[in-house]
């Protein structure tokens, strides 16, 4: 029996699908007339979610209304889109729905679908994508992780051999994320031997540094016209913001081809230009980072370079032609360039078997793969433990009905904006910063019948008897347990202090408030401080924002502006009344560059000896130190620097952090003793605590009682070190002391958070926005503070 089969890569800015023909050919679906589909989703009036180039215009007017990429919320059980929470599963199943629409005017019927997905992809995700495929409609789904496909398109339409016991580098350099994975070809198929990526480097990323730079020479000419499109006020403003984004892309794009390319400012007469070498110089450090993550996995999989079959480049943004020759200097292996390098996936996914081994290709023997039952984290992919994919159809899963509307938001917590499809919290450097209306993309797509979100279910049923005696014996249990904490309660530590509510910060992006994490905080001339930051919601995006909180009347207002936008730097306030900011994320990596706030103004202060973000600084009360972060190339860092006593150079201490480590925290007595605390490094978070005594690295004395990730240190008067805040991938932490019985007595976060912006002055804590990875909340403008002082 013959049939048609379809691939679809659905990816995070766009999808694109293949059908593969009864008698073996291949051709892709055409959404009015181009092989992209924009994979954005809109939620109309009527409750029905429009898909495409239509969700791309229609969030024009209203773009709290829109998600852009809804692949990167796989982690989200529910996406808020303007009052109504709408499942993550049910916009992935509107973008695959257009799909089958445009794909049944070829075959009537649906035919199986082979779908690809990140080979770091676990089984809920995986199973989430197949529930969504199956509410599209699709009745027989197969799953095939996105390099085993490309593998096959590698080998079948390229022509190029993968002898068995053969691997190669699959380097996929999509919208959203950089997926790296090392694919060997032997007895049993394909197997994934090794898998990473970075979640924060993307397409959109290299858009968002190119807009800033055309920005920064538009503001120089014409500000008026750079504000209005920085911060659209009107529906036609939105509309002049995605069009100019449209047109930096395109020219971006065309710079693969050409030496220099036009940009189109809408509202200006003259148009600007860009240069293959402002790109390459602008994105290079951005593409460094990937090729040394495509490194590291090859090394992890104990493969030298030169036993490499090939690299694959697919995506969009491999067209860079810096992409290849950085992996070619790197790595001495010439990478496979594609000149459409959207479409290999998805055409691989419905390669026949019988093609790898050059027979004719015609029936419905089965392609794809199944997904595995058990995932395995990217750094577990090694040629030691690989993932072999066979030919076993996958079986439907079934689907759960989709969650009501409601008019505000749930009172369970807050609504995630934001969350990278890794899971990783949003402490991590940002992922993009395209704007609001719409990520722009290069051909329209298709208008499809919208997925409806329906009504709330029925009332459930009255408890049948069973339960209501199960029901009784919980009670029994409650009451002891109250009775005991009402023991507690009697003989519970005094607290020290309880924490007030401040007015929010006044955070606006593009017109609109906007909650964030990722900001620094210090308390200097009596007021504070809060310092950048990123914005929590897609797309993200970097502040120069400064904001200042009067003690004496309540009130914020706005401070010097950095002179860039500037996330995950260290502060510190020096002694003799110096407010500086240390290295962070600008858009383009991690920054050596440092600033002191001098009057109104940011004046450049000595930079680092090597660009780093997310490292912790103090001043010991003699000098400032600076240690861990991560590095330009992506990795966390031991290294523990010290600012020379005329202040114009750094030396680096003869110890080092016991672990490498970013997202860490420092505290000082201000006596000549600073420790820093916690962190992550290579996938691990730590509890370790290295103390700095007088510029000398001394042996480890404390240690957390369990690893915390981007917490925040103070040092309380009477009270010693303390710790607040933090995670550890699963769970959030409150406080932790060195003094025994500090902490129980200290006020717990009404939401415990990690990545808040905390200082001090005196015994009194201030404590501003930051991120909870267990209630999915991804930032936040709340400002609290307390004072510990004996009741």
């Amino acid at each position: 029996m013959t049939g048609h089969v379809v691939g679809i890569d659905l990816g995070t800015s766009n999808t694109v699908a293949v059908i593969r023909s009864p008698d073996g050919r291949r051709r892709p679906v055409l959404f009015d007339g181009a092989p992209l589909m924009p994979s954005a989703v809109y939620l109309q009036d009527n409750g029905q979610l429009a898909v495409g180039r239509d969700a791309q215009r229609l969030a024009q007017l209203d773009p709290a209304r829109y998600e852009p990429n809804p692949k990167r919320r796989i982690d989200e059980p529910t996406v808020l889109l303007g009052n109504t929470e709408v499942p993550t599963r049910e916009m992935l199943a509107a973008v695959l729905g257009a799909v089958a629409a445009g794909v049944a005017e070829v075959t009537r019927t649906p035919p199986p679908v082979v779908l690809t997905y990140p080979a770091s992809w676990a089984y809920t995700r995986r199973t989430l994508l197949q529930e969504a495929a199956t509410r599209a409609g699709w009745r027989q789904v197969t799953l095939v992780p996105e390099p085993v496909a490309a593998a096959r398109y590698f080998i079948s339409a390229l022509n190029h051999p993968l002898p068995r016991g053969a691997a190669m580098v699959v380097y996929d350099f999509g919208g959203g994320t950089v997926d790296i994975a090392v694919v060997r070809h032997d007895e049993a198929g394909f197997t994934v031997i090794g898998a990473g990526g970075l979640e924060d480097v993307g397409g959109l990323d290299l858009d968002a540094t190119l807009v800033e730079h055309v920005g920064g020479l538009l503001r120089r000419t014409d500000p008026v016209a750079w504000q209005r499109l920085q911060q659209p006020a009107t529906a036609q403003d939105r509309r002049d913001r995605r069009l100019f984004w449209e047109d930096v892309r395109g020219a971006k794009e065309m710079l693969s081809r050409t030496a220099t390319a036009p940009v189109s400012v809408p509202g200006v007469e003259a148009a600007l230009h860009l240069t293959r070498d402002e790109l390459e110089s602008l994105v290079e450090p951005m593409l460094r980072q990937t090729v040394a993550e495509t490194a590291r996995v090859v090394a992890g999989c104990r493969l030298a370079p030169d036993r490499l079959a090939g690299i694959m480049l697919v995506g969009g943004s491999s067209r860079v032609p810096l992409v290849a020759r950085m992996l070619h200097r790197s790595l001495g292996v010439v990478p496979t360039v594609l000149e459409q390098p959207e479409l290999p996936v998805a055409e691989g996914a419905v390669v026949h078997p019988a093609e790898l081994a050059g027979a004719p290709a015609t029936g419905t023997a089965s392609v794809g793969v199944p997904y595995q039952t058990q995932g395995y984290p990217a750094q577990q992919l090694t040629s030691h433990s690989g993932v072999v994919y066979g030919s076993q159809t996958a079986a439907a899963v079934p689907v759960s009905p989709p969650v009501a509307p409601v008019s505000a938001v749930p009172a369970s917590g807050l609504p995630v904006s934001g969350a990278p499809v890794s899971g990783v919290p949003v402490s991590s450097p940002p992922m993009s910063g395209a704007p609001v209306s719409g990520v722009p993309v290069s051909s329209p797509p298709v208008s499809s019948p919208p997925v409806s979100v329906s009504g709330a279910p029925a009332a459930p049923p009255p408890a049948p008897r069973r339960r209501r005696r199960l029901a009784l014996v919980a009670g029994a249990v409650a009451a002891a347990v109250l009775a005991g904490a009402a023991g507690w309660y009697l003989t519970r530590p005094d607290p020290l202090g309880s924490w007030e509510t401040l007015p929010k910060v006044p955070v606006v992006d593009k017109g609109v408030p906007a909650e964030i994490e990722g900001a620094g905080a210090a308390f200097f001339n009596g007021e504070l401080y809060v310092i950048g930051g990123m914005t929590a919601a897609n797309p993200r995006t970097q502040l120069t924002s400064v904001w200042i909180f009067n003690p004496g009347d309540g009130r914020w207002r706005p401070g010097p502006e950095l002179q860039q936008a500037t996330t995950q730097m260290a502060v510190v306030v020096t002694p003799g009344n110096q407010l500086k900011i240390l290295g962070g994320y600008t858009g383009r990596g991690a920054t050596a560059n440092t600033y002191v706030l001098d009057g109104d103004r940011w004046s450049a202060g000595t930079p680092l000896p090597e660009p780093r973000l997310a490292g912790a600084a103090v001043h010991d009360g003699t000098t400032t130190i600076f240690a861990g972060g991560t590095g330009s190339d992506g990795r966390a860092r031991d290294t523990i620097w010290k600012l020379n006593p005329d202040g114009t150079a750094w030396t680096q201490l003869t110890g080092r952090l016991q672990h490498p480590r970013t997202k860490l925290t420092a505290g000082t007595d201000g006596a000549g003793t600073a420790w820093f605390i916690g962190g992550n490094g290579d996938g691990t978070t730590y509890a370790d605590i290295d103390t700095v005594v007088q510029g000398e690295v001394k042996p480890p004395s404390l240690r957390l009682p369990q690893p915390r990730e981007a917490p925040s240190a103070v040092v309380l008067e009477g009270y010693g070190l303390c710790v607040l805040g933090g995670h550890d991938g699963e769970r959030m932490y409150q406080w932790w002391c060195d003094k025994d019985g500090v902490a129980d007595r200290l006020p717990a976060l009404a939401v415990p958070r990690a990545g808040m912006a905390v200082t001090t002055t005196g015994n009194t804590v201030y404590a501003v926005g930051g991120y909870n990875t267990v209630n999915k909340s991804n930032g936040s403008t709340d400002a609290e503070r307390f004072t510990a002082e004996e009741s």
